[in-house]
């Protein structure tokens, strides 16, 4: 099974076809190697700063590997925690993205997907995609979201001061879900990852 390696939020800089494209790369909600609420804040307060300075999403691509044989209580929470974190307003500016995509068993894993665990997503407006791991699939499903841009639910809940715990995503996460890993205080992911990084995109942006 293959796993998400980045363990915070990084923004990086690109130029395509004459225009610029800033992607903030995540950590997967589904890593099992990391806190699952950790990386859920590490994501929130980067939505809740960009909302801050006036900064809409043009899109939210999640990526799925459909070699993956079963669904892990991670990757089921993962699916509840995107849905309310975007929002029914925002969900058509999400992207479920199957990887591998040269694997028979494709179009059965996409289908199974749709009914089940992203239904609720694509009922709401997300579409699916199937990346064939070319540059030139992953470029049409960038320029497909347009250049429309939305307010995730999650932002809209933290502007108006809800606590994060208490947001429609956050309330899937179990007490023991937001407690650091090796004893460390809640703040060290932040301090010395989630900061340094949120620092590195400031300078991107300007």
């Amino acid at each position: 099974k293959l796993s998400s390696h980045t363990e915070n939020v990084c923004a990086y800089k690109c130029y395509y076809a004459g225009q610029r494209f800033i992607f903030a790369v995540t950590s997967g909600l589904n890593n099992e190697e990391l806190l699952q609420g950790a990386v859920f804040r590490a994501i929130a307060t980067w939505l809740k700063d960009t909302y801050r300075q006036s900064i809409k999403l043009t899109g939210v691509i999640y990526t799925h590997s459909i070699t993956d044989n079963s669904m892990s209580p991670a990757d089921v929470q993962s699916f509840k925690l995107l849905y309310d974190l975007c929002g029914d307003k925002a969900a058509d500016r999400v992207r479920l993205v199957t990887t591998m995509s040269d694997e028979s068993k494709a179009v059965q894993v996409e289908e199974t997907l749709k009914r089940t665990h992203w239904q609720p997503l694509i009922k709401a407006g997300a579409r699916s995609e199937r990346f064939d791991n070319t540059s030139e699939r992953a470029w049409i499903i960038i320029e497909d979201l347009e250049n429309a841009k939305k307010a995730l639910l999650l932002q809209e809940e933290l502007d108006k001061g809800t606590r994060l715990e208490d947001t429609s995503a956050g309330k899937h996460l179990r007490p023991e879900e937001w407690v650091a890993q090796n004893g460390q205080p809640e703040g060290w992911f932040e301090h010395w990852i989630w900061k340094p990084c949120l620092d590195m995109w400031r300078k991107f942006a300007n």
